[in-house]
Order: structure tokens, then C-alpha cells, then sequence
């Protein structure tokens, strides 16, 4: 084929892909594993080159944000429609506390941006790919955080790092300034495999907490797939990160997720439609009648702890007109009403409950999303972290995006327009996959 014929017919090397379409493959991988890996590259650098600010931190963030937007850019007007009431509700907000959030715009940026990417990309082989190799270098850095401490002291001094960025005070760490995150030894004995110690494994996060949730997630779409090449490989390093991390609610939540398999084509949208405001109102009262202040570092302190949170809102911070000081990022649920107040949490869960999706199939994947921001809503606000919120938004999307055989949610038969087209055996073209 000639180049001026390749030029014309817009040729990539790739049966049924455009170059349009080659360009949100590789956006995808790129911002994908860009965002898994930017805060380790970061802290090399912090440890071997030179100071890392917070401000190079938000930088890398919104320049991966803004190319899975820039990918998107085109006729349809979703995407413009969707960011232009969010971007004006956030600034009546702002009018009304008088100062503005960035971090606020960022959490909500980052699962519009990654969904719509992977609604558009629309394949599975390379969702299936993504999470194989992001737990496959999880993993490998995992081990050699865990097997070689001070040598990857030497390179990533994680503690340092989080200290030249703000995110720590000294005082906090007692005047250390090498080391594992605060959270990387556990003070009481391990709750996994407690023969492994007390390090809990942050790998690529830097921070445990990140490594759980990225288990989860792993593990909840290896579980979805069931046709999924090395699905029991990917399983076995998101439990291996897990168990690692000795991450108390990722084992916890997986058992859940594997335990509701029979019964998530059962529970209709409006029942998750209000479970996180019943939760809500039922943690808030019992915080308000116990007058609780907090408990131990295990299930139920945590559960205190979020309700003596909320106990201390007053009406105008549940509403989003006011700002507080209140230290909120130990509850997902009092994080969300501070920065988007109760109209805006509402809104943004009422949307993602009932998000198009092209078959009732991936009902199955987006009630196991449901469960594990339900679950993580009550003892952190980490489910806006872009580590691994990323990838979790991108394989929602291209869930939604897949059709699926009727009857058969092992065998997807029509994905996107990257997929390449064949025949089915009544005669039908679809693009297969599989």
C-alpha cells in the first residue's frame, strides 16, 4: 500500500481502526497507566533530582485529565453539556462560600474525563490488558518495596516525598524524613497473613489505603469477566496487593462482591438510588444520640468516626453554601457534602446510578462499583483519587459501552469501532472481539 493511499484512507496497521480511533487507544494507555505510576516516577525524582512541590502534583493531574478531554473533543455534545452545568454549579458555589476549590473540580473532572474515554475506546481486550498490566507492576514494585525496603528507601523515600509536597507536617512524623508513609507499619498485628509483619505495602501508591482500593477494583472486574484471558491471574495479584497492603476492607469488599454475584439483576436502581443518603441519615443519628468522638482504627471505630464528622456539620456546609475546617477526609460521605453539598451529591449519584449502558450486562459491573463506593464512603474520601479512580471510571465506561450475547454475559459481541469486523455464524457483521 502506498503511503499517499495510506495517507487517504487514514491507514494505522490496525484492521477497522482510524487514526482517530488509534489516538484514544494510545491516550488511554497512556493516561491510564500514567495516572497508576506519575506519584512513584514523582517521588524518585523528589528522592534523586530535586524537590517536589504539590503544585507539580496537580500540574501532572490535570495535564493527564486534560488529555483524556482533549481525545473527546468533537461533535457530540454530551461531554460540553455535562461540564458546563457541573463547572456552573461549582462556581454559584463558589460565589457563595467566596473562595474557590480547584481540588473540588479536580475529584469530579477525573470520573467524567476517564468514563467518557472508555465509553468511547469501547474495548475490551484493552480494558482486559490494562488491568492485567497495572497489576502486574503493582505487584512487581509491591515485592520490591517489600523485599528490598531500604533500597527502595534509597530511591523512593516515600516519607520525604510527601513532606516536600505538604501532605505531611513534620511534626506528624515526629522529625523522620526517610521512610514509608505513616500508614505503612501497622501499630497492632496484621489482620492478612500475619506472619508477613507489619509492613503494609503501598507499592506504586506510596500510601496502603490506594493499593486496597486498586485490589478491589481489579479483582471486581476479573470478577465481572468471566471470559476474561488470565482472569485468574489478574485475581490473584489484586488479592496478592491486597494481602500485601493488609488491606482489612479490600478483603472484606471482595467477599461481598463475589457473595452478591446471584443477586445483582435483582436489586432495581432506585434501592442504590437512596443508600448512601439512608446511610447517611441513619450514621448522622446515631452519631447525634451517642455523641460519639471517634473510635480504634478497625470497622466500627471507623463507623464512629464518620458519624462524629457529620455530627459537627452544620446546615449551611451540608448545603455547600459555607466552607469548614473540619477535618473530613476520614468519611467519604462528609468529604462529598463539603465540596459538592447535599443538591450536588444528589445530582452527581443520581447520574452515575442511572448511566446509559447498551446492555443490561454491565448492571453486573456497575453494582459491584456501587457497593465498593458505598462501603469505602464511610471511612475514607480515597475513592477520588485519581491512582486508581482512573481506571475504575475507564472500565465502567467501556462496560457500559460493550453489548453483550443475550443470555451469555461471558461473550460480548459488539464493542466499539476499534474492534475489528468479522462474521457471525447467521450471516450478521458485528465487530467480535473474543
Amino acid at each position: 500500500m502506498s503511503l499517499q493511499h495510506q495517507s487517504m484512507t487514514g491507514y494505522t496497521g490496525y484492521p477497522g481502526l482510524d487514526w482517530h480511533a488509534l489516538m484514544q487507544r494510545r491516550v488511554a494507555i497512556m493516561t491510564i497507566i500514567g495516572a497508576l505510576v506519575f506519584n512513584l516516577l514523582l517521588c524518585f525524582v523528589n528522592t534523586r533530582v530535586l524537590p517536589v512541590r504539590d503544585s507539580y502534583v496537580m500540574g501532572v493531574e490535570m495535564l493527564l485529565i486534560g488529555a483524556a478531554f482533549l481525545v473527546l473533543i468533537g461533535r457530540q455534545l454530551d461531554i460540553y453539556l455535562i461540564l458546563f452545568l457541573y463547572l456552573s454549579y461549582m462556581m454559584m458555589l463558589f460565589a457563595l462560600r467566596g473562595e474557590v476549590d480547584l481540588k473540588a473540580v479536580r475529584d469530579m473532572l477525573v470520573p467524567v474525563a476517564f468514563y467518557l474515554l472508555g465509553t468511547r475506546v469501547g474495548d475490551l481486550r484493552l480494558a482486559d490488558t490494562l488491568v492485567l498490566v497495572s497489576a502486574a507492576i503493582v505487584i512487581f514494585f509491591g515485592l520490591f518495596e517489600y523485599l528490598l525496603t531500604e533500597f527502595y528507601l534509597d530511591n523512593f523515600n516515600v516519607l520525604g516525598y510527601f513532606l516536600a509536597r505538604g501532605s505531611l507536617l513534620p511534626e506528624e512524623t515526629f522529625g523522620a524524613t526517610r521512610g514509608l508513609f505513616i500508614s505503612g507499619i501497622r501499630p497492632e498485628p496484621r489482620t492478612l497473613l500475619s506472619f508477613l509483619g507489619q509492613h503494609r505495602v503501598s507499592s506504586v501508591f506510596l500510601e496502603p489505603v490506594s493499593a486496597g482500593n486498586f485490589g478491589v477494583i481489579a479483582y471486581a472486574w476479573a470478577l465481572f469477566r468471566s471470559d476474561m484471558r488470565a482472569r485468574w491471574l489478574t485475581m490473584a495479584l489484586a488479592l496478592g496487593t491486597i494481602v500485601l497492603a493488609d488491606a482489612r476492607f479490600g478483603f472484606y469488599t471482595c467477599i461481598l462482591l463475589t457473595l452478591m454475584v446471584p443477586f445483582y439483576r435483582f436489586v432495581p436502581r432506585p434501592i442504590w438510588l437512596v443508600a448512601p443518603f439512608l446511610m447517611l441519615a441513619i450514621i448522622a443519628a446515631y452519631g447525634l444520640s451517642t455523641g460519639t468522638e471517634g473510635g480504634p482504627n478497625d470497622i466500627i471505630g471507623r463507623l464512629r468516626v464518620t458519624a462524629s464528622i457529620l455530627t459537627q456539620l452544620d446546615l449551611p456546609i451540608v448545603l455547600g453554601i459555607a466552607t469548614t475546617d473540619q477535618f473530613t477526609a476520614d468519611s467519604g460521605l462528609a468529604y462529598t457534602l463539603t465540596k459538592f453539598g447535599l443538591l450536588g451529591f444528589v445530582a452527581l449519584w443520581a447520574l452515575f446510578i442511572y448511566a446509559p449502558m447498551k446492555s443490561p450486562t454491565a448492571w453486573r459491573f456497575h453494582s459491584m462499583v456501587i457497593i465498593y463506593l458505598l462501603l469505602l464512603m464511610l471511612i475514607s474520601n480515597s475513592f477520588y483519587s485519581i491512582k486508581t479512580a482512573a481506571l475504575l471510571w475507564y472500565l465502567l465506561g467501556t462496560a457500559h459501552r460493550i453489548e453483550w450475547y443475550p443470555g451469555d454475559p461471558a461473550r460480548p459481541y459488539l464493542v466499539g469501532a476499534s474492534a475489528p469486523v468479522e462474521r457471525r455464524a447467521n450471516g450478521t457483521r458485528c465487530r467480535e472481539i473474543l
